[in-house]
């Protein structure tokens, strides 16, 4: 078969030559290599992108189980002491934080596109049967034809990739914000809950404390029996009187309740990564954790025993 494959060659040289079949190769060449590369840059942004939601949705799951866990059961305490000085709303129904979803490979484009370089990838037997049925000139055309039609492909084939890169680039940095604005919020979460656990609550019991025993002293000043004495814990009376803070600190606590319940039964960041997030979000964000540790040092001032903070 030697002998064949020589005349194959010497054939295809001729043609090539003749009708512009040389020019076809090298631009079904560049439509290889220009695919191969889109491909890879794909591939590999994908799994950067991909990466990025891992450690996004890791950081989510870790919010959801504090949230599911630590969130109800620190609100069911505030929620019992607040009771002693008011009226306080259900804690609500608790609603999970959704997990961001993966980047899929474009399959079934990849297969468009490896389908038309198998349709424009002639082999030499496929040269010289369409030489011999067409002739020189009619080769000639039917070669020219495709070259046109090769380069308005190979023409949007870079246009696609350069836009398919630009938008994995946006979504790799959407995605590392998402990763800033969702750690910035858990910080937020953790401290207004370590706020009340170890701040809020204790202090509740100094207040309640200090009630029952401005309510010793009243029945002692009227000289009256020191048994079964209502306990009433009626903010209303220390308003604008030397114990004032204690009225100030409880109805701060009723805030962070309030703040907790939201924290609980709200997906805060889901509905805020429904849209595309920016720049301003996590702006935004920071400023109201700034707001939240300027509150609880203002809810500091009225503590009676001073712990820790976020």
């Amino acid at each position: 078969m030697g002998w064949l494959d020589n005349v194959l060659d010497w054939a295809a040289d001729k043609v090539q030559t003749v009708t512009g079949e040389k020019e076809r190769r090298e631009n079904v060449a560049k439509v290889k290599e220009t695919y191969e590369t889109y491909r890879w840059q794909v591939e590999t942004n994908i799994d950067s992108v991909n990466s990025s939601i891992t450690e996004l949705n890791n950081s989510i799951t870790e919010l959801n189980a504090f949230r599911a866990d630590d969130v109800p059961r620190n609100l069911i305490s505030l929620g019992s002491f607040l009771n002693e000085f008011g009226n306080v709303k259900e804690i609500g129904e608790y609603a999970e934080e959704e997990t961001s979803c993966y980047l899929e490979i474009p399959t079934h484009r990849f297969i468009s596109i490896e389908d038309y370089i198998s349709d424009i990838d002639w082999s030499q037997v496929d040269v010289f049967v369409d030489s011999f049925i067409l002739g020189s000139i009619g080769m000639k055309m039917k070669t020219q034809k495709q070259n046109l039609s090769i380069q308005e492909k190979l023409n949007a084939l870079k246009i696609e990739s350069e836009q398919t890169l630009f938008e994995l680039q946006n979504l790799k940095l959407s995605a590392e914000q998402d990763i800033e604005i969702a750690n910035l919020y858990i910080y937020c979460v953790k401290g207004i809950i370590h706020y009340i656990e170890t701040v809020i609550i204790p202090e509740l019991d100094v207040v309640e404390g200090f009630f029952q025993a401005l309510a010793i002293k009243n029945k002692v000043i009227a000289e009256e029996a020191l048994a079964n004495i209502p306990f009433k814990n009626r903010l209303s009376i220390i308003q604008d009187t030397a114990y004032q803070d204690h009225y100030h600190f409880v109805r701060n606590a009723f805030l962070f309740y309030v703040v907790a319940c939201k924290i609980y039964n709200t997906p805060v960041l889901t509905n805020l990564f429904m849209g595309n997030t920016s720049e301003e979000d996590y702006i935004e964000i920071t400023q109201e954790k700034n707001a939240l540790e300027e509150q609880m040092q203002v809810v500091g001032r009225y503590v009676i025993f001073q712990r820790g903070g976020i």
